[in-house]
């Protein structure tokens, strides 16, 4: 059981694109140093969800506070400078810059990491992720999408997260860059001190270096607890159903 305060905490958050209703009474908890997995099938609102916390799209309804603080209005960018960074779908890496050019940049445009301090945390980037090391003067738009997705990541590292949202880091990659990514999260996760992680994807790959989890179905929550009580039949129920037909808390 969690005792501490939550380092981000969501209450009744609800999103709609128009009339549609995307995120509906959405409440959730994250410690520092655990990763919360939130899975949901392709549509679920995972992606929707994520931007709402860093306010690129507009809630309709609820709080998000930050180190008890409420942030529901603060500008993207100001979110950035606060310590929450977030990895979106699709990579988005600046294909032009190379490997290093974009960890550079990411370290200076957060303003969370020290001019003197940036070579050794690029360094850093590369001990976590070897490949990169060697392609450090490519392009990046010259790289794989596993590759493009450890930049992705590094750029976030660089910016010296407190709250880490990654969207599905999984998508398109080969078996054997995803095995990379992954190990990131579940063997190095140490190296990133006390960060905080929202983790969505679509399958349960993520419940495995997940301390909690939460299950998102139309824009709904349907399980909200440890990733090890998370078993097939319950996550088939919860793609299906929300957490009041499970019996289940909505939040841990």
């Amino acid at each position: 059981m969690l005792t501490s305060d939550p380092v981000l905490s969501l209450e009744d958050v609800s999103i709609s694109y128009g009339h549609v209703s995307a995120v509906t009474g959405v409440t959730l908890t994250l410690y520092a140093g655990e990763t919360l997995a939130l899975i949901g099938p392709n549509g679920a609102g995972k992606s929707t969800l994520l931007r709402g916390i860093t306010n690129q799209t507009r809630k309709s309804n609820g709080k998000i506070r930050f180190g008890g603080r409420d942030i529901s209005s603060t500008p993207p960018h100001r979110l950035t400078r606060a310590g929450i960074i977030h990895v979106p779908e699709g990579r988005q890496v600046v294909a032009p810059l190379t490997v290093r050019e974009n960890l550079q940049l990411a370290a200076r445009a957060s303003r969370r990491c020290p001019r003197r301090e940036i070579e050794a945390s690029i360094d850093r980037v590369y001990d976590l992720f070897a490949p990169l090391a060697r392609l450090r003067d490519t392009p990046s738009g010259l790289l794989s999408g596993g590759e493009q997705q450890m930049v992705a990541i590094g750029r976030a590292l660089m910016a010296r997260p407190v709250v880490l949202l990654l969207d599905e880091p999984s998508m398109g990659l080969a078996p054997v860059m995803v095995e990379v990514i992954y190990e990131f999260l579940g063997v190095h996760r140490d190296a990133l001190g006390g960060t905080a992680i929202l983790l969505a994807e679509q399958s349960r790959i993520a419940l495995d270096v997940a301390d909690r989890a939460a299950v998102l179905s139309c824009g709904q929550l349907g399980f909200v607890g440890p990733s090890s009580d998370l078993n097939e039949s319950l996550l088939t129920t919860a793609y299906l159903g929300t957490s009041q037909e499970l019996g289940i808390p909505e939040s841990l």
